[in-house]
């Protein structure tokens, strides 16, 4: 099981924050505010980085590999929260 080093987690967290929050003007409703868009970008980028661990498509301490895993996370589940959202 790959552990995560400090970098990781910065890089989780910092990717996420500036995806959440620019993805909330990008939302027809606004989003969720800026600091509820900054929670779920942050949390989505975990997501992201949890699952392409589990799933064996990032390599440890490989930084690009793992930015790409939490922007996608941090869009993917921004994106489903808002359109759950709206019904």
């Amino acid at each position: 099981m790959a552990t995560a080093t400090v970098l990781t987690l910065l890089t989780y967290i910092v990717i996420g924050a500036i995806l959440g929050f620019l993805l909330g003007p990008l939302l027809k409703s606004g989003g969720f505010g800026w600091f509820g868009n900054l929670c779920l970008g942050i949390l989505g980028a975990f997501i992201g980085g949890l699952a392409a661990t589990y799933g064996n498509y990032v390599i440890d301490n490989n930084l690009m590999m793992n930015a790409m895993a939490a922007a996608a996370g941090s869009v993917l589940f921004t994106l489903v929260v808002a359109l759950l959202k709206r019904r």
